[in-house]
């Protein structure tokens, strides 16, 4: 796994060599299967009512696909999707709570949805330090292809 994607997965909080592991595994498969070179992950994440913090899916992006792998910390089940962004995207809206110039805190939120020409939609969400990385992946793999 890159050493870029180990960083990324311990600032969000994810430090387990175990789902490390996972992720690593998630990604060789997908890149078999797939025949994409992933360049870079998303793991989305929300807090629930009581202030737990919840891991969703992991997101695999390349250069023309946007992957999901749900249950990417089970280690006896997985199930990876795949979808192109490449031939366009054709919706794309952004929600921000507690986000924007002032920075971000624990209360940031981001959740962003969008679709590709196939009709396939896609919902994302963030919380605190996780919003910059999906704001950034909008900018580096959605809107390029809008």
């Amino acid at each position: 796994m890159k050493e870029e994607f180990k960083v990324y997965l311990d600032s969000i909080g994810l430090t387990s060599e175990t789902v490390k592991d996972n992720v690593e595994l998630i990604i060789r498969y997908a890149t078999k299967i797939y025949k994409e070179e992933i360049t870079d992950i998303f793991v989305e994440d929300f807090y629930t009512d009581n202030g737990s913090r919840v891991y969703g899916s992991l997101w695999l992006i390349s250069t023309g696909y946007l992957g999901e792998a749900r249950n990417f910390r089970s280690t006896v089940e997985y199930d990876i999707d795949l979808a192109p962004i490449k031939d366009g995207v054709s919706y794309l809206r952004t929600y921000l709570k507690n986000y924007g110039l002032e920075g971000i805190s624990s209360e940031s939120r981001v959740r962003v949805m969008f679709a590709n020409k196939q009709s396939t939609s896609f919902e994302l969400k963030a919380t605190s330090e996780n919003c910059n990385k999906l704001m950034e992946l909008i900018e580096n793999y959605i809107k390029p292809n809008i």
